[in-house]
């Protein structure tokens, strides 16, 4: 009878622990690209020099579009809210990327701000901000506007250096969900 108790109770705390995890998964990154009602700026999360609202392609200017690209997403606001980006760059710079068509990112950052070369779409440069929330970020198709390409990857910059546990918390959870579960099973024992 011990063991049957043991074997249920061990079920239940694994299966639960499967649940939480399952359950916990993120849905990361998000382009928070977006216009002051929370549309996607040209269909597709991206913006022209106009848009972009800065004269040039540097870090000030690329935190500068994300603060205001944040303040755009809370200001519908749109979920998840995104905390500020902080007053400067804290991550690696990939720059003069020379117009890659393909880009794989870095771990552990919150947003990042990409550029892309004029391209056949035009506009002097495009940009995009994204939410990783200390994913990576990877592209292997550039984007288009109007059926245009707008050029290579130039830049991408990284802002806010993820500190906290590396998987979301999942694993102290399941710890406390294990914990519990061997509490319940001393019980039963004791029980029994």
């Amino acid at each position: 009878m011990k063991t049957n108790v043991l074997k249920a109770s061990l079920g239940g705390v694994c299966l639960a622990a499967l649940l939480f995890a399952a359950g916990s998964a993120s849905a990361v990154p998000i382009n928070i690209t977006v216009d002051a009602s929370g549309n996607l700026l040209n269909g597709i999360g991206i913006a022209n020099k106009v848009e972009y609202g800065q004269g040039n392609n540097n870090p000030s200017s690329n935190l500068a579009f994300l603060n205001a690209a944040i303040g755009n997403w809370n200001g519908v606001p749109l979920s998840p809210l995104m905390l500020a980006a902080g007053s400067y760059e804290v991550g690696p710079s990939d720059d003069n990327l020379g117009d890659v068509s393909s880009y794989t990112g870095a771990l552990g950052y919150q947003y990042v701000v990409f550029h892309w070369g004029a391209g056949n779409a035009g506009g002097n440069g495009w940009w995009a901000a994204y939410y990783l929330g200390g994913d990576s970020i990877s592209f292997n198709v550039l984007p288009q506007v109007g059926g245009q390409n707008v050029g290579g990857f130039s830049s991408a910059r990284y802002f806010g250096q993820v500190r906290e546990v590396p998987d979301g918390g999942a694993t102290i959870a399941l710890l406390g969900f294990a914990l519990v579960g061997v509490d319940q099973l001393r019980r039963r024992i004791v029980k029994a």
